[in-house]
This record gives C-alpha cells, sequence and structure tokens, in this order.
C-alpha cells in the first residue's frame, strides 16, 4: 500500500513499487477518504514506483478529473525517467504536473 500524510488541504501519498490493477482499489478507496476529508491537492511521490500500468494511470487521471472539479490539482513527483517518458508519450505528463526525480536524490535512502 501506500504512505498517506496530509496537511490541511494537501495530501502526501508515498507510492510503493507498483501501481497497477492489483494496487488500485485499495489506492481509490484512500483517495477517496482523502478527498472527503478536504484534500485538494494530492502530491503523489513516486520515487520508490518502477511499475505503472493502464489502471494506475487511470486512476491518476480520474483523481486529476475529480479534483479539477473542486478547483483542486494532483502533483506527481520523483517519478522515474521510463515513467516520465511514458508520461511524456501519452501527452499526461503537463496535465498530471509530473516532475523528475532530481538530481542527486536518486541515491538517497
Amino acid at each position: 500500500m501506500s504512505d498517506i500524510t496530509r496537511t490541511d488541504s494537501q495530501s502526501l501519498i508515498k507510492l510503493a513499487v507498483k501501481l497497477t490493477a492489483v494496487e488500485a482499489p485499495a489506492l481509490q478507496a484512500a483517495l477517496k477518504q482523502e478527498i472527503a476529508a478536504g484534500s485538494r491537492t494530492i502530491v503523489f511521490d513516486l520515487r520508490a514506483t518502477t511499475t505503472l500500468d493502464s489502471t494506475g494511470i487511470g486512476l491518476l487521471i480520474a483523481t486529476s478529473n475529480t479534483l479539477a472539479t473542486m478547483q483542486g490539482a494532483i502533483r506527481l513527483q520523483n517519478v522515474a525517467p521510463d515513467i516520465l517518458k511514458l508520461l511524456q508519450h501519452m501527452r499526461l505528463a503537463d496535465r498530471l504536473h509530473a516532475t523528475a526525480t532530481a538530481t542527486g536524490e536518486a541515491n538517497r535512502g
């Protein structure tokens, strides 16, 4: 699962190694709780994430769409180069506010 921390109207979700059809239902339930509790900005930390499938991408888009109706947004941070490249090819990197792993942070534990 994921580690979730909320501060006021922002939630930080540290994703696990995979965001696939197996993990998505539990994360979807957690996201619904965060939004119901008042989160309007959800930051996904993908530092540990190495696998993202179409179900995971769909969940990120659905969350973005839901928050947009509430004047909120999502951000993806610490995105691995191969996942970022996939999102760029799909023209989703800007929409999901995806940023790469910062230089020097890739080797931090």
